[in-house]
């Protein structure tokens, strides 16, 4: 249900600094000086491919501590800080003074304007630390130090090595290696700061289901935990090991009937039944505000006694769910096969960002749609991944409960996407045209799959 991924190739500029910042690495070329240049294909994680690209080309090792668009015209850039200090410069490069002087020898134009504006950029994060902890010089070294605490109790020893995945002022995904399995630090800042709580929350609750927490750094708002065993589900294209998933997902919902409490104070959203149907309205009138607003066409815009029709089949599909009477379970609004981990006896859900406290059934729709783009319309496979996932509960409800729940899910699963977080209540979304234009896709989704469930239903009634 993501908009999809662009394709092409960006390039980026390089500052890669070391010594607290004191010094640069340049290519020489002749009496010119130049920053380092790279190409990343989009899409990527950008500090991985980043740090990956730098070694590969000249051999020295860093980590992302900004990566910005600095201005129309302009390409990428990346601050970038060497962890070997006494490092030999590699051939064709050269560690100079971090200064005004050299600055103004760098040429090309471009790059010196790069590398003014990023100074510009970086200053201001290093204004703010708590809000930008991961732009500030060595902060790496500081995070190396907190981790070795936290699995020195567990006989485990950092040996150096990393790999950094992601990078941003106040994010961050970083794996560290030891001397047995690797581990993870995580960091979140806003909108994400809610993550913490909810990863700490179900490691206490469902340590079977997901990562181990190792340590928890406040100040970072950011987390240790233990590496999951295993591969992405992303990888797999045997239909049993999708099957193994459903299965595994009905068992951590089971797990998490009667704690919807907990998990609304850990901060997962609440998209349960009730306040599904109070949404109906007011999404469906800004809906209306988008139709009237569009200008490409076709596809033509939802007249109003269209979405008239899909608020009330919307209401009489929560309705019904409802009187089936499946539990308030743990739910997932970005459920994905990139983030779970299956290995041969287990899976591992990782990153609840978008944990929420909902109808079951929904969470399910969005692996099976998933293992629909990645098995194929394989009817069989999907056949016997809905009964791994049905079988679980059929000691508490009627296969043709789950069944008809299966079917109403498939609706309500799209319009809890499409409310599951705020945007599209943004006053400005009419000046956002992909958003714009996704909503009312989705919307027109929800249009088709109310129409195809409701009248199969009045013909069996019929």
């Amino acid at each position: 249900m993501h908009l999809a991924d662009t394709t092409g190739r960006d390039t980026y500029r390089l500052i890669v600094t070391r010594r607290n910042a004191s010094e640069i690495l340049l290519l020489t070329r002749g009496p010119a000086s130049t920053l380092p240049s790279v190409e990343i294909a989009q899409g990527q994680r950008m500090a991985e491919k980043l740090t990956a690209e730098l070694y590969a080309q000249w051999g020295c090792r860093a980590y992302c501590l900004l990566v910005s668009k600095l201005a129309p015209g302009l390409p990428y850039c990346s601050v970038m800080e060497a962890t070997n200090l006494e490092q030999i410069s590699p051939a064709g490069t050269c560690w100079k003074p971090f200064d005004v002087a050299t600055c103004a020898a760098v040429d090309p134009d471009e790059d010196r304007a790069v590398i003014e504006k990023s100074i510009k950029e970086w200053a201001e994060y290093r204004r703010e630390p708590s809000q930008a902890p991961f732009t500030k010089p060595a902060w790496l070294s500081e995070l190396l130090a907190w981790a070795q605490e936290q699995l020195a109790p567990l006989g485990l020893r950092l040996t150096g090595a990393f790999t950094q995945l992601n990078a941003s002022p106040s994010f961050s995904l970083i794996r560290l290696e030891t001397n047995d399995s690797a581990v993870w630090f995580k960091a979140t800042g806003p909108p994400n700061r809610h993550e913490l709580p909810i990863a700490v929350a179900l490691a206490r609750l469902f340590p079977g289901y997901v990562p181990r927490i190792l340590g928890v750094h406040p100040r970072w708002n950011g987390w240790l935990s233990g590496h999951a065993p295993g591969m992405l589900l992303d990888d797999c294209e045997e239909s049993s090991v999708w099957e193994r998933a459903a299965r595994q997902l009905a068992g951590l919902q089971l797990a998490s009937a009667g704690k919807s409490t907990e998990l609304l104070e850990s901060s997962c959203r609440d998209l349960r039944l009730p306040r599904l149907l109070e949404l109906v309205d007011p999404f469906l009138a800004r809906i209306a505000d988008l139709m009237a607003a569009q200008v490409k066409q076709p596809p033509e815009p939802l007249a109003a006694v269209s979405l008239m029709l899909l608020g009330e089949r919307l209401k009489q599909a929560c309705a019904l769910l409802q009187e089936i009477g499946l539990p308030d379970t743990l739910g997932h609004v970005d459920f994905n096969p990139g983030n779970i981990v299956v290995s041969s006896a287990e899976c591992c859900f990782l990153d609840w960002a978008e944990g929420c406290v909902s109808h079951p059934f929904i969470t399910f729709e969005y692996l099976r749609g998933h293992s629909r783009r990645r098995l194929g319309e394989d009817g069989a496979a999907a056949e016997r991944i809905a009964t791994a996932y049905t079988r679980p509960w059929q000691p508490c409800f009627s296969l043709d409960a789950l069944k008809k729940a299966m079917a109403i899910a498939r609706l309500v699963a799209v319009f809890t996407y499409a409310v599951g977080n705020d945007s599209w209540r943004s006053p400005d979304v009419l000046l956002r045209p992909p958003l714009a234009g996704y909503l009312r896709s989705l919307t027109r989704r929800m249009y088709r799959e109310a129409a195809h469930i409701f009248e199969r239903t009045e013909a069996c009634v019929a």
